[in-house]
């Protein structure tokens, strides 16, 4: 009898241990204890602002501002950068975008906030900056692939119905896109904080994304889409950052691309902060790593300070002048560049001396075809002592500005027919004023040799 109530004994205390081995710890966090206060749903939320590039992260190229603006103007002659230009369809999802990681972590904080006992404007708020950024994700994955399943809530591995989702068409992912971008605009706070997002950064966001979406819709002729309503989105959104934002254009343009702080910036909606913890490669690229330079075309789309393209009405502009090679100029190699001045500034934009190193032209990896160099993100200083490669730096990077907002706003205003002198006044000529350009106006004065005969003369301009 003893020997059968020690048995039973035993069993007793090894089942009481195995329920005890199964408690979760309390010091780990679980889908469950985590969701306990503002101060965990706002740490949660750092995690997704890495969607946001601005110069990258001190490695490869320069996020934003180089990797991701390839075109036949800025471009690449790298042969690990031959991707960005694809002719056929990736045979694996490897090295695409196609992964869903970031936007399960948006469901993620706005289901958690939706649980979190927090005041409501608490509640409210966290869910709103998931919102933000799942529209700024979903706006990718729209941009890189058309139509794809739209997720509302975190789905789990075992959930095969929702892994092997059709996609939806895109003109609902961009319904719902800005369904969340005008919850975020309703719930976030209207403040001026430069680092975090908040209700400006999401009118900003909306004018960027809505204006583009329907650019998309009309152009490629989107069928169910509805242009109109997107550009009247992106019009207003425009106009209510212009009329009741804290912001005006910042008087020096290259300030905006050289300052190591840009906190006190009044043109920048959002930035990223970069310090000694966290640098990037952006002056390397453009001193000692020839990948990119500038096509003449590109140089050839600054204007002239009367407002005119170089070419025009059948002939080159009067005050146009430009460097042409002759044998008894010098040519000083240094890396892959030549040191020849390029005359192509007088009378111009003065933001292209900002922008453009007219004192030499690169020949990218020596493939023979010249390019002229960047300047833009380094101060004459930096330019002057040429820092070692593999030079990195502290400078900020401006993510979000007010010009941006400025031309979203006239676009969309041409694309509703109802664009005003005013209107070509308050956005596009302020940014004209500040390079030195004369004013844009409606009857444009002009037929440029470049003109697309598709595309009406102010939008061209």
């Amino acid at each position: 009898m003893k020997k059968t109530i020690y048995i039973l004994t035993m069993i007793l205390i090894f089942t009481a241990c195995e329920d005890f081995l199964d408690i979760q710890p309390e010091t780990d966090f679980t889908a469950d204890n985590y969701w306990t206060s503002e101060a965990n749903l706002k740490a949660f939320s750092y995690g997704l602002y890495s969607v946001f590039l601005g110069y990258g992260t001190g490695g490869y190229f320069g996020g934003d501002h180089f990797f991701y603006v390839l075109t036949d103007d800025v471009i690449s002659l790298d042969p690990r950068v031959e991707d960005d230009f694809p002719t056929t369809v990736p045979a694996s999802q490897s090295g695409t975008q196609w992964y869903w990681s970031d936007i399960r972590r948006t469901n993620e904080l706005i289901q958690g906030a939706n649980k979190a006992p927090v005041d409501e404007s608490v509640r409210d708020k966290y869910v709103a900056v998931g919102r933000l950024f799942r529209a700024v994700e979903y706006w990718e994955k729209v941009r890189a692939f058309g139509d794809v399943p739209f997720y509302s809530e975190p789905i789990e591995s075992t959930d095969e119905d929702a892994l092997y989702k059709a996609r939806d068409s895109r003109v609902v992912v961009v319904d719902s896109i800005v369904a969340d971008l005008d919850y975020a605009i309703a719930n976030l706070d209207e403040v001026d904080d430069k680092v975090h997002v908040n209700k400006w950064t999401a009118l900003a966001l909306k004018s960027r994304i809505c204006l583009a979406a329907a650019t998309t819709f009309e152009y490629h002729n989107v069928a169910g889409s509805n242009p109109n309503q997107l550009y009247q989105a992106a019009y207003d959104a425009s106009k209510d950052l212009m009329d009741n934002g804290p912001y005006s254009l910042h008087s020096n343009y290259i300030e905006l691309f050289t300052s190591e702080d840009l906190s006190g910036n009044s043109e920048v909606i959002l930035m990223k902060k970069y310090n000694e913890n966290l640098r990037h490669s952006i002056l390397s690229f453009i001193f000692h790593e020839p990948y990119f330079g500038f096509t003449l075309d590109a140089v050839s789309s600054f204007l002239m300070a009367d407002g005119r393209p170089i070419s025009y009405n059948g002939g080159t502009h009067p005050d146009y002048s430009e460097w042409i090679f002759n044998p008894g100029d010098t040519i000083i190699k240094a890396f892959t560049s030549y040191d020849i001045p390029v005359e192509i500034t007088a009378n111009r934009d003065r933001r292209i001396k900002d922008i453009i190193d007219t004192t030499r032209v690169v020949f990218l990896f020596n493939q023979g075809i010249p390019m002229y160099s960047p300047a833009k993100y380094a101060t004459y200083a930096e330019i002057e002592t040429q820092p070692t490669q593999g030079v990195q730096a502290t400078s900020d990077c401006p993510v979000i500005r007010l010009g941006e907002v400025l031309l979203n706003y006239a676009e969309a205003a041409f694309e509703l027919g109802t664009i005003t002198q005013t209107d070509l006044d308050n956005t596009v000529n302020l940014l004209r004023a500040r390079a030195g350009v004369a004013p844009l106006t409606l009857d444009v004065g002009f037929t440029a040799d470049d003109l697309d005969p598709t595309v009406d003369p102010l939008l061209w301009e």
